[in-house]
């Protein structure tokens, strides 16, 4: 009961803000996408030293607020690039000297902590700067779907799969989820992405519409389920406590990781 009550304290203050930034976009986004985006990579930071691995964290930082300045801001030529190769060489040679674990996986997973979640995320930040050139003035409206799809998404596979389902989807990864349970949530991301361009007037062109509810309902899923690998490697039930009766920001937002490099294919491609 009490987690329930800290679950439901934590959505009333977190969603309406979420609108908020969502729709606001500029720097308000930036800062709401860098604040996931780097807190979940303290946390896979976290999950890597549970493995006896010991990333260079604060070369990971730097270069994650690099790209994701750069992503933006627009300098990523003149500020971005040469920051970037400062930091790897200083990340390459620096485990010669600090002799802690496997200098292999130690620089592997500093450079995995870049890329996931930092880059996948940066991906999002370009699309909300530049989806306004397609549809104007609903490019806030297309970003909120993304989310409430995601949300409708998981809230479809669980109830549906915790009543009907009976067949496993991945157990080795994670023994709760069923097949019947994916299928409902895939309905339910299509499904937003459908009542928003009726309800909400987006005014998509309906390929456009199935195809991110298709990228929500399949790779999201394979989002979670990515983080809920990883932490099954690392023998851990969160990837933190930050947010009360929810766990971490990776438990959150594993699926807006996965789809959010796919939108960014999706808006070259609709461009």
């Amino acid at each position: 009961m009490k987690e329930l009550i800290q679950r439901i304290i934590v959505a009333v203050i977190a969603i309406p803000a979420l609108i908020f930034l969502i729709m606001k976009g500029g720097v308000w986004f930036f800062i709401l996408i860098s604040a996931i985006a780097l807190i979940g990579q303290w946390e896979f930071y976290k999950i890597s030293e549970a493995k006896k691995v010991y990333p260079q964290k604060m070369a990971g930082y730097i270069i994650s607020a690099a790209i994701l300045m750069g992503t933006q801001f627009g300098f990523a030529f003149y500020f971005v690039t040469p920051i970037i190769i400062l930091l790897l060489f200083i990340v390459f040679l620096s485990e010669m000297f600090i002799n802690k674990g496997s200098a292999l996986l130690n620089i592997s997973l500093t450079l995995t902590g870049v890329v996931y979640p930092v880059i996948f995320l940066a991906s999002l930040i370009h699309v909300r700067n530049h989806l306004h050139l397609i549809i104007g003035e609903d490019a806030g409206l297309f970003i909120l779907a993304i989310f409430v799809s995601i949300w409708a998404c998981d809230t479809f596979a669980y109830f549906f799969g915790k009543q009907f389902g009976r067949h496993k989807l991945f157990p080795r990864v994670s023994p709760k989820k069923s097949i019947e349970g994916a299928i409902a949530g895939l309905i339910g991301a299509i499904l937003i992405f459908f009542l928003f361009n009726k309800i909400g007037e987006l005014d998509l062109p309906w390929i456009i519409v199935i195809v991110s509810g298709l990228i929500v309902g399949i790779f999201g899923q394979f989002g979670d389920l990515v983080e809920s690998w990883f932490k099954r490697d690392a023998q851990i039930k969160d990837s933190s406590a930050i947010l009360p009766g929810h766990g971490g920001i990776l438990d959150r937002f594993d699926s807006l990781l996965f789809v959010s490099p796919l939108f960014l294919l999706l808006y070259l491609f609709w461009k």
